[in-house]
């Protein structure tokens, strides 16, 4: 209950918010802004300042709209959040892998394959330096 009169308390000292302006010009030619009436004082309806582009078009949109105008953005924030996310992920992924083989390249134990008729190929020392320097070019983009 002291809730509701709280924000009815508010709600009718916001009321008398909204006052209005009188453009005041004196003896001199001096022109001034007041919010109470005075001598050589007359009403002034003070409208924003258009935007450099032209007239400023008034705001016809609803809570509705705005509502979910908002939850559009969020949602497009939070799927772009995700994409980010998964990329970085993808991208971690690839480098540990590289940083993996690099280790294994570096330490100079032979690297053994089987070709297609079942008999052991060993990586010859060419190879391997060829193979260090691409990973270190591919490294160079990982964080």
């Amino acid at each position: 209950m002291r809730r509701y009169a709280l924000a009815l308390l508010v709600l009718v000292l916001a009321l008398p918010a909204h006052a209005q302006m009188y453009k005041c010009v004196d003896e001199h030619g001096k022109t001034r802004y007041a919010d109470q009436p005075g001598a050589g004082c007359k009403p002034v309806d003070i409208k924003p300042s258009p935007p450099l582009g032209g007239e400023a078009a008034s705001r016809k949109d609803d809570f509705a709209t705005q509502d979910a105008e908002l939850k559009r953005r969020l949602l497009e924030r939070d799927e772009a959040a995700a994409r980010e996310r998964e990329q970085r992920e993808v991208a971690e992924h690839r480098c540990a892998g590289l940083r993996r083989e690099n280790t294994v390249l570096a330490s100079g134990i032979p690297i053994v394959d089987v070709n297609s008729k079942g008999e052991k190929v060993y990586m010859d020392d060419v190879t391997r330096e060829r193979r260090l320097a691409e990973l270190a070019a591919q490294l160079r983009s990982c964080p």
